[in-house]
């Protein structure tokens, strides 16, 4: 699905916007940038979805800000995101991303390590842009902290993650707990920055930071449904690709809680496995088919998003444009990429 138009409505401005962050020399740690981004081969950025730059100025827009200065919170969003997945794909071996190489299958490992850490400063020096743009400093420095607030708890959800790789016993709670700090942080600083920039106070920032993070938990249970079910031409990740990996995302989840007899022992079995099969993949499965492990996450997610929309009633933004959160939630919740 192509998405909302709502999901293309800044995008010509973002792009622009990364125009001018993105370093313009010849370095190679500069070229690993630019790929990192889709800027190669004299081509425009590829923004994969933007989803978070669309809800920090969806939300500034709809609350009458500006959105010439909350453009550089928006890409900044963007580029720390583009920062984890450049890290995520090295943690996790990943050689492909958005149908491309990943950058450390492009550039090697340490190399790549590096350009997601100058992605991260970069995103810091974009942020600056607001106060040149006319946004008070005080907004500035709080937008900084709320920026480095989600980037620690995302560095800390995924460390989670990695550590419950290892492990056949995570609770629902605990991955919960996991995807609200990799996940959701993020999300929810997208709407609590675009609130900010519009000049919100305290209370109306914390009403959409609360959808953002509800939200965000929405987001990833759809991410782990792809990530086991979703179609390669779509995803760019062959099905089951998460099975492989061994990741403890919420269909697996659930299925260690909830299975029993042999099919408990399918999955305790495999991963077991220092190295998990293709047939063992398809072993599972069917465990997860068997057990209606799709139909439970997704019915999760939609509850997340219940939740979401639950506290964008709670704000102060009129019924009019309430219509673009409703679009992107619903496309969240439906995606197949």
């Amino acid at each position: 699905m192509a998405g909302p138009e709502v999901l293309y409505r800044y995008r010509q401005a973002i792009e622009l916007e990364v125009s001018k962050t993105l370093p313009a020399s010849d370095s190679r740690i500069d070229d690993m940038l630019r790929f990192a981004l889709g800027w190669n081969d004299d081509a425009m950025p590829t923004l994969a979805k933007a989803l978070r730059p669309t809800f920090c100025l969806l939300t500034c827009e709809s609350l009458g800000g500006d959105l010439d200065q909350a453009m550089p919170a928006a890409v900044s969003l963007e580029l720390v995101h583009s920062f984890s997945l450049i890290h995520d794909d090295i943690e996790d071996g990943d050689e492909t991303r958005h149908h491309r190489p990943s950058l450390w299958s492009q550039y090697g490992r340490g190399p790549a390590v590096l350009a997601g850490a100058a992605l991260w400063s970069i995103a810091y020096q974009t942020l600056d842009r607001s106060q040149q743009r006319g946004l008070a400093p005080e907004r500035v420095l709080r937008a900084r902290q709320i920026l480095n607030d989600a980037c620690r708890e995302m560095i800390e959800g995924q460390h989670q993650d990695l550590t419950y790789e290892l492990r056949s016993d995570v609770t629902l709670e605990e991955y919960i707990d996991m995807i609200g700090h990799k996940s959701a942080a993020l999300l929810g600083a997208s709407l609590h920055l675009g609130a900010l920039v519009a000049g919100a106070d305290d209370e109306e920032c914390a009403r959409f930071e609360t959808f953002g993070r509800e939200i965000g938990l929405a987001f990833q249970i759809r991410d782990d449904i792809l990530g086991i079910w979703g179609e390669g031409s779509a995803t760019g990740k062959p099905v089951g690709a998460d099975i492989a990996h061994k990741k403890k995302s919420l269909p697996v989840v659930q299925a260690l809680q909830q299975v029993v007899g042999p099919d408990r022992d399918i999955l305790r079995s495999v991963y077991a496995k220092p190295v998990v099969e293709d047939d063992d993949v398809y072993r599972v499965l069917d465990v997860l088919q068997r057990w209606n492990c799709r139909y439970f996450a997704q019915g999760l997610a939609e509850d997340y998003r219940a939740s979401a929309m639950q506290a964008l009633s709670r704000t102060s933004i009129e019924p009019e444009a309430r219509r673009g959160f409703d679009a992107l939630t619903s496309f969240i919740l439906e995606r197949d990429y």
